[in-house]
């Protein structure tokens, strides 16, 4: 049986890095990498499991920019630790993140995104 897509954005790939904070029972924090990102949030892995419904304060590193990027999110959902691997997928609802901050996102991961396409279409023969 197939599970019906709830999505309402396309998910773009990426791979950022990125430091984050729950501030829930889970109290876990450290290193993450943003796996894939949407306008209203992204998968992310991270080395410890973190509760749906936790609230988590992310700082995101652009590629060639000094200034990190702010949100907070909320756990939409976890996944299991992926085998062979201390880390856990998960996915994550923006709730706070400022408009400027949004769109210096969303211009690097589409600007990225477009030069991904462009070059396989260049390939094709």
């Amino acid at each position: 049986m197939q599970s019906k897509e709830r999505r309402k954005f396309m998910r773009i790939g990426t791979d950022l890095e990125a430091e984050y904070w729950a501030k829930g029972p889970s109290m876990a924090s450290g290193a993450a990498r943003v796996r894939d990102f949407c306008r209203e949030g992204l998968g992310i892995l991270l080395p410890a499991s973190v509760e749906r419904g936790e609230h988590v304060d992310l700082t995101m590193k652009v590629p060639g920019d000094n200034v990190p990027i702010f949100a907070t999110a909320e756990v939409a959902w976890a996944g299991e630790s992926i085998p062979d691997r201390s880390e856990v997928l998960a996915g994550l609802r923006f709730v706070s993140i400022k408009p400027l901050d949004l769109a210096r996102l969303l211009d690097f991961i589409y600007s990225r995104w477009l030069g991904n396409l462009k070059g396989k279409i260049q390939e094709s023969p």
